[in-house]
């Protein structure tokens, strides 16, 4: 070999990041993540040896290899608890004086993102719980963003249950509170938002779909005051929908028929950013569907909403159905 020629830590790094910078559910992404982390291993060997005294890890090789992990975790659950491993590998080697392997706010991040991706709610509430003593005792670069929260708060989501939906509503108030009060680092965004309303769709808690609507009409409101990056789009909509399909309300198809036509008549104005979709027409009938609450009369009501719903998306250019929909449909046909 040609000791001029001879790769250094940036270069170790470009091929971890190419390892690391892959779709979230792309195949074969946890040994994706595992072979970063052999590139890892490979730095530490040449350096502790003396071979090569330029490929010292530091905190982005380290980084780049627990956002492998992180977007690998989805396909295996085992990705997430080695993201933790390493991060705990990363803090003991700073505690121990290698200064260039100090944690920062995107390595606490890629684990959070890790455990978020498998529901490991608890899990990622703790990390961001642990940014948030570190950073009071003195560590600014390690203060909790929109992204930490927001990360949290799709945990919580994909967890499902009363105790998430309750967690994500305090977390949501904190940050609230804490932008209110002129921290703009956690100002809630469109991500925000919607994981709290998919929490609360997805929780048995009373109201829990009246919940979610409430924050609609809030983002909706901030909005029109001049705030348009939090505008609820296409997808907060179908998570309210969603909710009204989950919950026993005895009026679910009806308020969910009623969004369903809010979003109908916003785009026909031009707000196509509120066009409804393939899931949106599915989660309405679903509603209708689904709703055996009520008398007779409403049983009625709700399989003529459906049955609307159905003629709706026939007869639509953009939009076509799936099988999802006959599947919805076919029972309410049947009764």
């Amino acid at each position: 070999q040609n000791d001029k020629i001879q790769p250094d830590t940036c270069s170790f790094n470009s091929v971890i990041h190419a390892y690391a910078n892959i779709r979230k559910n792309a195949t074969g992404a946890p040994k994706r993540a595992r072979r970063a982390e052999k590139l890892i291993k490979q730095m530490e060997m040449l350096y502790k040896s003396g071979e090569n005294d330029n490929v010292k890890p530091d905190v982005v090789s380290y980084s780049a290899v627990l956002n492998a992990y992180a977007r690998a975790a989805g396909q295996d659950e085992r990705c997430a608890a080695r993201a933790m491993e390493i991060l705990d590998k990363m803090v003991k080697l700073h505690k121990g004086g290698d200064k260039e392997v100090k944690p920062n706010k995107r390595t606490y991040t890629a684990v959070i993102n890790a455990f978020a991706r498998i529901g490991k709610a608890e899990i990622a509430d703790d990390i961001l719980s642990k940014m948030k003593k570190l950073h009071e005792m003195g560590d600014d670069s390690l203060k909790p963003d929109t992204v930490c929260y927001s990360s949290v708060l799709d945990a919580y989501a994909k967890m499902g249950g009363e105790d998430a939906a309750f967690r994500a509503e305090e977390l949501l108030h904190e940050m609230e509170t804490l932008y209110s009060n002129g921290d703009n680092d956690v100002k809630p965004n469109t991500r925000t938002y919607r994981s709290v309303i998919t929490a609360l769709g997805r929780s048995n808690q009373p109201r829990a779909a009246e919940k979610a609507e409430q924050i609609l009409e809030e983002m909706e409101c901030i909005s029109s005051h001049g705030a348009r990056d939090l505008a609820p789009n296409t997808i907060v909509y179908n998570a309210v929908i969603d909710a009204f399909a989950r919950s026993k309300s005895v009026s679910k198809a009806y308020r969910a028929e009623l969004l369903l036509e809010r979003m109908l008549e916003e785009s026909d104005k031009g707000n196509l950013s509120i066009r409804p979709d393939t899931i949106t027409f599915n989660s309405v009938i679903n509603a209708a569907a689904k709703s055996v609450y009520g008398d007779s009369i409403s049983r009625n009501e709700a399989y003529l909403i459906g049955l609307n719903a159905f003629k709706t998306l026939h007869g639509l250019d953009y939009c076509k159905p799936s099988k999802q929909y006959h599947v919805h449909y076919i029972p309410q046909t049947t009764r």
